[in-house]
C-alpha cells in the first residue's frame, strides 16, 4: 500500500500536482496547510485567499475523495476563521466555479458593505487592483501567521 492510500493518511499530497498557470499568474503564496496550498489573490480591493487542494486531477469537489474532502472542509473553516478575524467582514464567500480554471480551487473572500461589488459576487467585477510589494507581503504574513496558530495542535481558537 503506498502512503496516499493509507488508511490513516487520506490526505496527503500528491507528488505530481502543479499549480494551473493562471492561479500561478493571480496569486501570491501564503502557506500551505496538510491539504491545500493558500495563496493570496493579487488584488486589494477584497481580502481573498484561493485553497487549492495539492492533488493532481481534481477539477471539481466531485473529484475530491471522501477522506480529502473532510480535511478540505476543515482547512476552509480554519481559512474563514483567519479571514474573519484579520478584516471584520459583513460576510465570507465561498465559491468553487471553476469555469475558466480546470484545477479545483476555493475562493474565500472577505466582504465589506463598503466593497465595490457590494452586494454583487466579486466575479469579473471592475478591474483588479495589485496590491503593492510591501501590502502584498504584511497581508500574506498577517494570514500566514494567523493560519499557523489556528492550525497548532492544540489550539483552541480554530475549533
Amino acid at each position: 500500500m503506498t502512503p496516499s492510500t493509507q488508511p490513516n493518511q487520506p490526505n496527503l499530497p500528491d507528488q505530481a500536482w502543479q499549480i494551473h498557470p493562471q492561479l500561478l499568474a493571480d496569486s501570491v503564496p501564503i502557506i500551505h496547510l496538510p491539504v491545500c496550498a493558500i495563496r493570496l489573490l493579487d488584488d486589494q480591493r477584497f481580502p481573498w485567499v484561493l485553497l487549492i487542494p495539492r492533488k493532481a486531477g481534481l477539477q471539481q469537489w466531485l473529484d475530491v475523495p471522501p477522506a480529502m474532502q473532510h480535511q478540505i472542509i476543515d482547512e476552509i473553516q480554519m481559512v474563514s476563521t483567519a479571514m474573519n478575524t484579520l478584516f471584520k467582514p459583513r460576510k465570507i464567500n465561498l465559491a468553487t466555479i471553476g469555469n475558466q480554471v480546470d484545477q479545483l480551487h476555493i475562493h474565500c473572500v472577505a466582504r465589506h458593505t463598503l466593497d465595490e461589488a457590494w452586494p454583487n459576487v466579486v466575479w469579473g467585477h471592475g478591474i483588479r487592483s495589485p496590491y503593492s510589494t510591501l501590502q502584498r507581503l504584511a497581508k500574506a504574513n498577517a494570514i500566514a501567521a494567523l493560519l499557523k496558530t489556528l492550525s497548532a495542535p492544540n489550539s483552541t481558537t480554530a475549533r
